[in-house]
């Protein structure tokens, strides 16, 4: 499959020394948010904002780098790679604004989930520490209560050691 085949839109050639804008204005965009979080975090961004379709994406900038030798120059490879897209009909204005809007997504839903997160780990930690004054309730609770119970059984200990004594008192007599 050759370089033509990637694409099916065919659009006029750039000029040869054609650079493209590298700033595009940005819009406020309405990023649609996962359902929930899972490890794929960026491929959900993808899907949820139908950027999931790679084919006429930034991404196709790699791809085609990707097939160019290592040791060419960076220049050379970069004016070749824009050459081989306006070939076969990738705007680099369009891939670029795509990758704007990726790039405007994930920083909405990262801002968004990140929120999200802190707030839940905030809540938890209020819970934790409402939790340990309860729990440091309930060990003054205990402590006072083990207290208690080895008065108790001190008091009646010396009780039962008391009636013990007067009853051994009382048989001696009987004796």
């Amino acid at each position: 499959m050759g370089f033509k085949d990637l694409f099916i839109e065919r659009t006029e050639a750039a000029p040869s020394g054609y650079v493209p804008e590298t700033s595009y204005p940005s819009e406020e965009i309405d990023t649609q948010l996962p359902e929930e979080t899972t490890t794929d975090f960026i491929g959900d961004v993808y899907n949820e904002n139908g950027l999931s379709d790679f084919s006429r994406s930034i991404f196709k900038v790699e791809e085609l780098a990707a097939t160019l030798p290592a040791e060419m120059p960076r220049d050379t490879k970069r004016q070749t790679v824009i050459s081989i897209m306006t070939t076969v009909g990738l705007d680099v204005d369009t891939v670029m604004a795509d990758g704007e809007l990726r790039i405007q997504n994930l920083s909405n839903a990262e801002t968004a989930v990140v929120a999200s997160l802190d707030e839940d780990i905030a809540n938890g930690e209020s819970t934790i520490e409402s939790l340990k004054v309860q729990i440091e309730d309930c060990q003054k609770d205990i402590s006072m209560k083990k207290a208690q119970i080895a008065s108790i059984k001190e008091v009646t200990l010396k009780e039962t050691d008391r009636i013990n004594a007067l009853m051994r008192f009382l048989k001696e007599e009987q004796k």
